[in-house]
C-alpha cells in the first residue's frame, strides 16, 4: 500500500455535481487542498454513463446548469453528449480537471473522532493490475448520485423471462443494437421512456409506451421565442439569468394556477407552459 494522501477535502465522483462542489471549494477556500476520487475514467458521471439513443435533459438548462457557467446554447433541452461537453469544458477551464484521479473507487470510508478525519480505502484499477490505497480528509463529500453503475434498478415483471426476443436495460444500452423494423414496448413512462419513444420512433417499425398510470406531456419548442428576442440585445448571463427566473417562478406559477382553477382547460395550460418553458 502506498504513502497515504492527506487533504482538505475529498470529492466522491466527477459528474456535475463532483464538478460543481470543486469549483464552490476553490471559490470559498482558496488555501484548502481537495481532491476528485472517480471510479471510473472519464468526467461526467450519468452524462457519460448513458448512451441510450435520444438521451438529453428533462429539465431546461438554465436552471439544472452551473450558476458560475451559465448556459448559453441555443436549445435549452440539451442531447446527452453537449450536457457532457458542457462539463467537460467547464472542469477544464477553471483547472478541475487537474484535481481528478480516475480508476479511484472508493470502498471503504471511516471516521475518527479522536483524530477529527476520513480515512478512505481505495482501490485504484489500472488495466489488470488492482492497487489500494489511502485517503484521509477532514470533509468528504459523496457526489455519486443516486444511480448503482455496477446494475440497474430491476423490477419484477412475471413471465419475462419467458419472452422470446430482447429485453435490453437502457442504462446498459447495447452500441450495436439494430431494431430496425423492429416491434418494441417500453415499459413505464418516466422521463427515459419519454426520451427514448420518440428517438425509437424514427427506425422501428412500431414503438408501444405501456404504462401504469398516464404521464401529463406538453410539447415545448426546443429554442423558444422569448430567447431569441433577448439574445438579441442582452450578455448572456443576463439571458440565463432573467430565464432561469421566468422557468423557475414565473411559469410555474402559471401552470399551477391555471391547473388548480381551471383543470378542466388543458388547451390554455398546455399553450402557456409551452410558451413560459421553452426558453
Amino acid at each position: 500500500m502506498e504513502q497515504t494522501q492527506s487533504y482538505d477535502f475529498v470529492i466522491v465522483g466527477a459528474g456535475i455535481s463532483g464538478i460543481n462542489v470543486a469549483y464552490r471549494l476553490q471559490e470559498s477556500f482558496p488555501s484548502k487542498s481537495y481532491v476528485i476520487l472517480e471510479a471510473r475514467g472519464v468526467i461526467g458521471g450519468t452524462w457519460d454513463l448513458f448512451r441510450y439513443p435520444g438521451i438529453r435533459s428533462d429539465s431546461e438548462l438554465h436552471t439544472f446548469g452551473f450558476p458560475f457557467r451559465p448556459w448559453t446554447h441555443e436549445v435549452s433541452i440539451a442531447d446527452g453528449s453537449t450536457i457532457l461537453d458542457y462539463i467537460k469544458e467547464t472542469a477544464s477551464i477553471y483547472g478541475i480537471d487537474k484535481h481528478i484521479k480516475f480508476h479511484h473507487k472508493v470502498t471503504l470510508a471511516n471516521w475518527s473522532s479522536q483524530d477529527g478525519k476520513w480515512t478512505l480505502d481505495v482501490e485504484n484499477k489500472t488495466g489488470t493490475e488492482v492497487q489500494t490505497k489511502q485517503f484521509t480528509a477532514k470533509f468528504v463529500v459523496q457526489a455519486t448520485g443516486y444511480y448503482n453503475y455496477a446494475q440497474g434498478l430491476e423490477t419484477v415483471i412475471p413471465g419475462i423471462k419467458n419472452f422470446k426476443g430482447q429485453v435490453v436495460h437502457p442504462q446498459f444500452w447495447p452500441e450495436d443494437l439494430d431494431y430496425t423494423n423492429k416491434h418494441i414496448v417500453i415499459i413505464g413512462s418516466g422521463a427515459t421512456a419519454v426520451t427514448l419513444l420518440p428517438a425509437l420512433s424514427t427506425k422501428a417499425s412500431r414503438v408501444t409506451m405501456l404504462q401504469r398510470s398516464p404521464s401529463y406531456i406538453m410539447p415545448v419548442p426546443k429554442i423558444g421565442k422569448l430567447k431569441k428576442i433577448l439574445r438579441n440585445f442582452l450578455p448572456h448571463l443576463w439571458v440565463s439569468f432573467f430565464l432561469f427566473l421566468w422557468s423557475v417562478f414565473f411559469s410555474t406559477l402559471v401552470v399551477f394556477c391555471l391547473s388548480s382553477f381551471s383543470p378542466s382547460n388543458e388547451k390554455i395550460v398546455s399553450e402557456t407552459h409551452s410558451s413560459a418553458t421553452s426558453c
